[in-house]
């Protein structure tokens, strides 16, 4: 939600009050009807009485021992043609008030004609009313309570406010109970005054018209008010008031400071009267525009109110395109909804307000102190928009909470912290509910619940996408800083999200921008869990419960996982495992761990065990076991290790040569191997790339095979290559670290142990598919086989087998040549 809901929207829905100045117009019709009501029985009267010129007379009409009117006349003259002229008459016309007072109302002018035989009466030159307000009228009291008048007892008028009004060129036709004048018209209530050009009152439809440039000024409740309408139209049948082009401006002394000025416009008002003469409810139809005193702006089609015999709005209703504008240096907005609706407390500040049909509010607020830059947007779109409201002693109104419903989404807008870019943040479910503070006479938005489909959407200035959805979401906002009138600080950005919690089968993607040198796809992630907790500051979501990540290389499934929005790097926790494939071919490579590091840049995966629980990886018949498996997926490499006191890293490789001797490599299903089939190679470190097939062992190693126990310093294992197919169909032992064991080339303080033999050097080379060792030293330290039974063999290079007791031993030079011995012993061994 915004501060374009309502604060603004209070203005205008109080501002309809101010039509009530429409009422003058029924207090004019009122003054129309009473004259001419006496001046239509004044013909008869004078033309039964009045035989020649009289100078000075008064007459009076008594109905029932009270008097009805007096008349008085400087002068009465009959013509001969039987109409009658009269100068400088006064007429009193006493009407009955409340309780027992008595009100006067008093017409006068210079000089007025009538034509008997024709009905027609005509005022020459001015004609002056004064009309007493009827009691109930607004105002009466206010005025007579202003002036400080004290009542001796319900209904004494002597002290109420009089209606003044001054026109010319008024005739009156008996035959058609019409009265008219096309002069200017003047009148003066409580302080207003108003102007007119023309005006008929018809006595059988009830209805006066004021023709043209229809102007009312002055002050309405001690607050100057200007009204103005091209016509306007009084029905006393219906109690009605029509204007025409009706605009009424006002000043205002609440809201955004003294002198706010504000505008009520509409091609058509209508105010309907109750009996007393109070308006009750007030239409406005076409072009209904209200404007406030710092620019803001509501229009729509219809507008209605209804007021409280208190002459204090108590609903107010917008429909058809309803369209909301505000704007200055520091903030801009608009709005637009099917229709609105306020609700009024007893004071007349507005408590509620309903936008419905496609509501949709957005706001625009500059950088603060004038710094350069995008600023922040807030964009909220849904079918339904309910807002509580508060106010102060002075009608300050600012919403408490606001309700959207129907598909709601709000989308927020701001300039990163480096202000090189912006980031969008967008809220969206069935309903969104959002809370307000409200302090010093400053509002913001506090947070945002969601319930019922949520999505929480966060775009960074590098196109870095997040996107997860649940079955609910809390969102908490940052607040402006205490100590900051701008509302930020030099760290944080207000209005961002500082914390967001999301629940129920949520679901996480990420989408990155291909990075440089890379495959040139996007980067795309996707994560699955029951819980999603978002910090903002440090831009880092914790998902838990079942969390399961997957993307184009594999899958992850862990306890907890955070992940660092700008990055992409994650960390996860507990009961590690991940299942990874290379390409099309090959068995998928898995992982257990206690926790794992994954690194997007570096394209790197780090699996960590637990104590006495080493972190395991295995595809196919090939097992690593170590403290720390470094899996880099860029490369195709894989590096195992300890803290470097021991040789911690247990390595299971399948041999080559097993599937010759019809013993199976591994089984697919359990990923545990045939004992026969399997060279086993303890070290402190082992590094495998995919690319040379080969795994290299450091530190100290251990090879245990079929064929013996081997120990050396360092060690590298040969693997088969992948057999090329035409086909897609994997090859069994394809892939990363596919492939059985060919050799294994051990250096450094060589020992070999087999049954009943032993054997030392310095460099050794097995053959896995024949069981061959080949075995050399140096020139101080030549190779040596050492039997039980056959004693201790020597020479530059040893060739023997575990299987038999033969050992072939070479005396050639480094490149084979000289005088080779080959010495050559058979020994049938018992097994």
């Amino acid at each position: 939600m915004m501060r374009v809901s309502v604060e603004r929207l209070r203005k205008w829905l109080l501002a309809g009050a101010g039509l009530l100045i429409l009422v003058i117009a029924g207090l004019l019709a009122y003054a129309h009807y009473r004259a001419h009501r006496f001046l239509t029985e004044l013909p008869h009267k004078l033309g039964a009485d009045i035989r020649q010129e009289t100078n000075s007379f008064t007459w009076s009409q008594t109905v029932k021992g009270r008097t009805i009117f007096t008349v008085h006349a400087a002068k009465a003259i009959q013509h001969q043609d039987g109409q009658y002229t009269m100068h400088d008459v006064a007429i009193a016309v006493y009407g009955k008030g409340q309780g027992e007072g008595d009100r006067t109302d008093r017409i006068y002018g210079k000089e007025f004609q009538l034509d008997q035989a024709a009905g027609i009466v005509k005022a020459m030159g001015e004609v002056h009313l004064d009309l007493q307000v009827p009691a109930g009228t607004p105002g009466a009291a206010e005025e007579t309570q202003a002036t400080g008048s004290t009542q001796t007892h319900a209904g004494d008028l002597k002290n109420s406010p009089l209606i003044h009004v001054k026109t010319s060129g008024l005739v009156y036709q008996q035959k058609l109970g019409l009265a008219a004048t096309d002069q200017e018209i003047e009148f003066e209530y409580n302080g207003l005054t108003g102007h007119a050009t023309g005006a008929d009152y018809n006595a059988d439809s009830g209805i006066l018209v004021l023709h043209s440039r229809v102007m009312v000024s002055g002050l309405d409740h001690g607050r100057p008010l200007l009204l103005t309408a091209s016509q306007a139209r009084l029905n006393r049948t219906n109690h009605s008031v029509l204007l025409s082009e009706a605009k009424l401006v006002t000043v205002n002394g609440e809201g955004d400071g003294e002198g706010a000025r504000q505008t009520v416009e509409a091609l058509e008002a209508t105010v309907l009267l109750r009996p007393d003469g109070s308006a009750e409810r007030m239409i406005g139809e076409g072009g209904v525009r209200v404007t406030g005193g710092d620019g803001s702006q509501v229009a729509a089609q219809h507008g209605e109110m209804l007021l409280s015999a208190a002459n204090k709005p108590q609903s107010m209703t917008m429909k058809g395109d309803v369209r909301y504008t505000a704007s200055d240096p520091s903030r801009q907005a608009d709005g637009e909804a099917a229709e609105a609706v306020a609700a009024f407390n007893a004071q007349g500040h507005v408590e509620k307000a309903v936008l419905t049909g496609a509501v949709h509010l957005k706001e625009r607020i500059a950088p603060a102190n004038g710094a350069k830059g995008a600023g922040s947007e807030r964009d909220l779109t849904a079918a339904t928009v309910e807002m509580a409201l508060a106010s102060d002693a002075k009608g300050r109104s600012w919403i408490r909470d606001a309700k959207a419903n129907g598909n709601a989404r709000l989308v927020v807008r701001e300039q990163e912290k480096d202000g090189k870019g912006v980031r969008t943040s967008s809220m969206q479910g069935d309903v969104l509910t959002a809370q307000f503070l409200h302090e010093d006479g400053r509002s913001w938005l506090n947070g945002v619940h969601g319930n019922g489909a949520t999505v929480l959407e966060q775009k960074s200035g590098n196109g870095i996408v997040q996107t997860s959805s649940g079955d609910r979401l809390d969102v908490a906002i940052r607040r402006p800083s205490s100590g900051s009138s701008s509302g930020s600080s030099s760290s944080d950005v207000p209005g961002e999200i500082d914390t967001a919690v999301q629940q129920g089968h949520v679901i996480a993607t990420r989408t990155a921008p291909a990075r440089p040198g890379g495959s040139g796809a996007m980067e795309r992630d996707r994560a699955m869990a029951e819980k999603l907790t978002y910090d903002g500051k440090t831009q880092r979501m914790m998902l838990s419960g079942l969390v399961e990540m997957q993307n184009a290389d594999g899958r992850l499934w862990a306890d907890h996982v955070a992940v660092e929005q700008k990055t992409g790097d994650a960390a996860a926790d507990g009961s590690v495992k991940a299942s990874y494939r290379s390409g099309t071919q090959g068995d998928a490579l898995h992982v257990l761990a206690g926790r794992a590091d994954l690194k997007k840049a570096s394209n790197m995966a780090i699996f960590y065990g637990l104590e006495g629980q080493p972190a395991r990886l295995w595809q196919g018949g090939s097992q690593i076991e170590a403290p720390v498996l470094e899996f880099d997926r860029g490369k195709n490499q894989l590096t195992a290790h300890g803290d470097g006191s021991a040789m911690a890293v247990r390595t299971v490789l399948p041999s080559a040569g097993s599937t010759k001797q019809g013993v199976p490599a591994a089984s697919s299903t359990t990923g545990l191997l045939h004992k026969a089939a399997v060279v086993r190679i303890a070290s402190r470190e082992m590094i495998y790339s995919d690319e040379a097939h080969t795994a290299q062992f450091t530190g100290g190693v251990k090879v245990e095979s079929t064929d013996g126990v081997m120990r050396g310093q360092r060690a590298t294992a040969y693997l088969q290559s992948a057999p090329a197919r035409k086909d897609t169909v994997s090859a069994p032992g394809s892939g990363f670290m596919g492939g059985g064991v060919q050799r294994v080339a051990v250096e450094g303080e060589i020992e070999i142990e087999q049954s009943g033999r032993r054997a030392t050097g310095d460099r050794l080379i097995y053959t896995a598919d024949d069981g061959v060792f080949v075995l050399t030293g140096t020139e101080a330290e030549p190779p040596r086989v050492m039997d039980a039974t056959r004693g201790t063999v020597t020479g530059r290079e040893l060739r023997f087998r575990e299987q038999d007791a033969s050992v072939v031993v070479s005396n050639g030079d480094a490149n084979g040549k000289g005088q080779r011995v080959r010495t050559e012993t058979r020994v049938k061994r018992e097994r």
